[in-house]
C-alpha cells in the first residue's frame, strides 16, 4: 500500500512539473515581444511561480527518489525509475546553474533602462527551460513506463 501511495504522489507531482515547465516554457518565449514587455512579464511570473513551481518540482523530485528506493526489488520498474531519478537530476542541475543565476539577473533589471543584451539574456533563459521541458517530459513517461510495465 505504501508504494502505491508514494508511486501515485510521484506521478502526480512530476506530472504537475512536467506541465508547468512545459506551460512556462510556452509562455515565456522572448520572440516576437518587446524588450520592456518581455522583461516586465519574466519579472511577473517569477515572483508569482517561484514558490509554488520551485514546492512542486522538489516534491517530484523527492518521490521519484522514494519510487526508485521502493521499486529496488522490481528489477525493470527499478532500472527505469532510475533513468527518472537521472532526468531529475539534470532539470534540477539545469534549473540551479542555468535558470536560477538568469532569473536573479532579470530581477534587478529596470524595465524604464534594460541592459542592451536583454533579449539574448531571455533566449538564454528560454533555451535552459526547453531543456527543462524535454527532461521532465522523459521524467514523466519513464515514471509511467514503470508503472504500466508494473500492472
Amino acid at each position: 500500500m505504501l508504494r502505491k501511495l508514494v508511486l501515485f504522489l510521484t506521478l502526480f507531482f512530476v506530472a504537475l512539473t512536467s506541465g508547468a515547465a512545459f506551460a512556462v516554457w510556452l509562455d515565456s518565449s522572448p520572440f516576437g515581444l518587446s524588450p520592456n514587455f518581455y522583461a516586465e512579464k519574466m519579472q511577473h511570473a517569477i515572483r508569482v511561480f517561484t514558490i509554488p513551481l520551485n514546492t512542486v518540482a522538489i516534491l517530484g523530485v523527492l518521490f521519484v527518489f522514494i519510487s526508485t528506493f521502493l521499486a529496488r526489488h522490481d528489477r525493470f520498474s527499478f532500472y527505469l525509475l532510475i533513468a527518472a531519478s537521472a532526468c531529475a537530476i539534470a532539470a534540477t542541475l539545469i534549473t540551479i546553474f542555468g535558470n536560477v543565476p538568469i532569473i536573479n539577473q532579470i530581477m534587478t533589471w529596470n524595465i524604464s533602462s534594460l541592459p542592451p543584451n536583454s533579449m539574448e539574456v531571455g533566449e538564454k533563459w528560454w533555451w535552459y527551460q526547453g531543456l527543462r521541458v524535454i527532461l521532465t517530459m522523459a521524467e514523466l513517461s519513464l515514471l509511467t513506463l514503470s508503472l504500466i510495465v508494473r500492472a
